[in-house]
């Protein structure tokens, strides 16, 4: 049963991937763009598009999108439930057992572990996402120009910048 299997493969997803979302996407894209096919690179990217500029994370409004996509509203809610599901338990189970986790050796030699490899999913992810979304120059010169607003004027919201980009991209692109 495909609703199944989009539980499985979004909990594999969520329960594989550390650092958020944005981390999840080149492992989303290899798993399901290229080894099982289950979307194309184009609606791929769309759902990244639309995944930035809704509300929520983008994780769970990936899973939802792509889960519709396929099975319609059942196959949302269930990869929904498979990419929520993994955090949701580790955290209870963290939660259960915070004063001695923070503590251990062995936990904190893990996360020295995991956390430099966090940065480079994020630019992969970015890369996914230039290298298959960008065409000429005009998207570059507007990533530079939010890119170059946001850092000036952290206090930004991220979603006016979206909405300002997205305008630019109506008008000009």
């Amino acid at each position: 049963m495909m609703v199944i299997k989009l539980f499985l493969e979004f909990f594999k997803i969520g329960a594989f991937t550390f650092g958020g979302g944005q981390a999840m996407l080149p492992i989303m894209q290899r798993e399901l763009v290229i080894n099982l096919n289950w979307i194309s690179m184009q609606n791929f990217l769309h759902f990244v598009s639309i995944a930035e500029v809704t509300p929520g994370p983008i994780a769970i409004n990936m899973a939802t999108f792509i889960g519709y996509e396929t099975q319609g509203i059942t196959g949302a809610i269930f990869s929904t439930a498979g990419v929520v599901a993994p955090s949701f338990i580790i955290i209870l189970l963290i939660a259960m057992a915070a004063t001695k986790f923070r503590e251990n050796r062995v936990y904190q030699a893990f996360m020295s572990g995991v956390r430099p490899v966090l940065p480079a999913l994020l630019v992969n992810a970015v890369y996914l996402i230039v290298a298959e979304g960008f065409k000429g120059i005009a998207p570059f010169v507007l990533a530079a120009v939010t890119f170059f607003v946001f850092a000036r004027w952290r206090k930004i919201n991220p979603v006016f910048l979206l909405i300002i980009a997205g305008i630019a991209g109506i008008l000009f692109l």
